[in-house]
C-alpha cells in the first residue's frame, strides 16, 4: 500500500470517528435540553405551589383579622368568608392550570424527545457501522486473520477427507 493511499484511508477513518462522535454529542444535547426543560418546569410548578400556599395563608389571616375585629357583625363576617372561599377556589384553580399546562408540556416534550433520540440513535448506529467497517478494512491484521482462517479451513477439509 502506498503512503498516499494509507493517508486517504486514515483520513476517511478519522472522518468516520468524528461523524460518530458528533452523533453522540447531538444525542447528548437532546438529553441535556430535556433535563433543562424538566428543571424549568419543576421550578414553575414549585413557584406555583409556594405562591398558592402563601396566598392561602394571607387569605386565611385576612379573614381571621376581619372576623376578630367585629365578631358580632354576622353579615360582614359572612361576606368576608364567602370572599375568602372564592379566593381559595381561584387559587386552587390557578394551581390546577399550572399542573395541566405542565402535563401538556411533558407530553409534547416526550414525543419530540423520542423522535429526536430515535433519529439520533439511527444516525449513531450508522456512523458506528461505517466506522467499524472502515477499521476492518484498514486493519493490517484483517488480511492476516483471513489468511489464517482460510488455511485452517483448508487444513480441516483435508483432514476430514483423509479420515473419510
Amino acid at each position: 500500500m502506498t503512503q498516499a493511499k494509507q493517508t486517504t484511508e486514515s483520513t476517511t477513518s478519522q472522518d468516520k470517528v468524528q461523524v460518530f462522535i458528533d452523533t453522540l454529542i447531538d444525542n447528548q444535547k437532546v438529553i441535556a435540553g430535556v433535563l433543562t426543560n424538566a428543571r424549568d418546569r419543576g421550578v414553575r410548578m414549585s413557584d406555583s405551589v409556594a405562591k398558592g400556599v402563601a396566598d392561602s395563608q394571607a387569605t386565611a389571616l385576612d379573614l381571621a383579622k376581619k372576623v376578630a375585629s367585629n365578631p358580632s357583625d354576622y353579615r360582614a363576617n359572612m361576606t368576608a368568608m364567602l370572599e375568602s372561599l372564592t379566593q381559595s377556589q381561584t387559587q386552587a384553580f390557578d394551581a390546577f392550570k399550572t399542573v395541566v399546562a405542565g402535563q401538556g408540556d411533558i407530553t409534547a416534550e416526550m414525543s419530540n424527545t423520542a423522535k429526536s433520540l430515535f433519529e439520533g440513535t439511527r444516525n449513531s448506529s450508522k456512523a458506528a457501522f461505517d466506522l467499524a467497517r472502515a477499521w476492518g478494512v484498514e486493519n493490517p491484521m484483517t488480511d492476516m486473520m483471513k489468511k489464517t482462517f482460510d488455511t485452517a479451513r483448508e487444513t480441516a477439509e483435508k483432514v476430514t477427507k483423509f479420515g473419510s
